[in-house]
């Protein structure tokens, strides 16, 4: 066998990384995106779990202290801030949190019949307000991989670095 059949081997600093095009980074194949959309699905509905479980259990108190309600509130933070830092985007954090939010907002919402999860009193008040604020706080300061402005700016010229 002659060794001219084989293609030449180039050790160059310059190569893009693996997984990426000299172009830039490889194109999302359908594939991709179908794994991403079943990972945001698959947080919608554990958002969905968390505010149902949530919201049967906030109304624990010891004494006059809210102490389900404080640690659901603590517990939907680490949840959505998780979510954020797993999917790599923000995205990632703002779908448990939306989830999140209307369902504790569907379940305290009064029905013809007078039944309702999430009653008007103390604990349900900081599971409902302090839950919402809890992840609008993880969603806002999620970091993530791109730089910012990346999805508007994508692909039109090189970026600062």
């Amino acid at each position: 066998m002659d060794d001219s059949d084989e293609p030449p081997v180039i050790l160059d600093e310059e190569q893009p990384p693996a997984g990426a095009t000299a172009d830039g980074p490889r194109a999302e194949t359908p594939v991709d995106a179908f794994v991403s959309g079943a990972a945001y699905a698959a947080l919608a509905l554990l958002a969905l779990v968390v505010a149902v479980l949530g919201a049967f259990a906030q109304d624990w108190t010891l004494g006059s202290v809210p102490v389900a309600a404080i640690g659901l509130v603590a517990a939907n933070f680490v949840f959505v801030r998780l979510a954020g830092w797993a999917m790599g985007a923000r995205l990632g954090a703002v779908i448990p949190a939306v989830v999140w939010s209307l369902v504790v907002f569907l379940l305290s919402v009064q029905r013809p019949e007078g039944d309702l999860v999430i009653p008007g009193t103390t604990p349900g008040y900081v599971f409902i307000v302090g839950g919402m604020v809890a992840a609008v706080i993880a969603a806002g300061t999620t970091p993530t991989r791109r730089p910012a402005g990346d999805w508007l700016t994508r692909g039109i010229g090189p970026t600062r670095g």
